[in-house]
C-alpha cells in the first residue's frame, strides 16, 4: 500500500483580474530570507556611503550590493491589486 502525503498550500485569488496562484511554507520561508538579505544589502550600502562622506578613497573600490526585489504574496503579480482572497487547500499525494 502506498503512503499518502498531505500537502498544505494557500490559494490566492485576485478580486481585480481573477488571477489564481498558490504558495506554501517553503515559499514563505524563502521570502523571509530574501527580506533579510535585502535589509543586509541596504545596511552594507549605507555603511559604504558613510565612509565616502569623509572622502575615503578606498571606499570607492568597495562594490555596491545588489538590491533584492522581494516578492509580496499579498499582491497580484498580474495587475498589482491588493484585493486578494486566501484559502487553505490540502492535497493528498501518493
Amino acid at each position: 500500500m502506498a503512503k499518502t502525503k498531505k500537502i498544505i498550500e494557500t490559494k490566492c485569488t485576485c478580486k481585480g483580474c481573477g488571477n489564481v496562484w498558490f504558495y506554501d511554507k517553503r515559499d514563505e520561508a524563502q521570502i523571509k530570507a530574501d527580506k533579510w538579505e535585502a535589509a543586509g544589502n541596504s545596511m552594507s550600502n549605507a555603511g559604504k556611503s558613510m565612509m565616502c562622506c569623509g572622502g575615503c578613497l578606498p571606499a570607492i573600490f568597495i562594490p555596491e550590493k545588489d538590491k533584492v526585489k522581494v516578492k509580496d504574496l499579498n499582491v497580484c503579480e498580474k495587475c498589482g491589486s491588493k484585493a486578494v482572497t486566501k484559502e487553505t487547500i490540502e492535497h493528498n499525494v501518493e
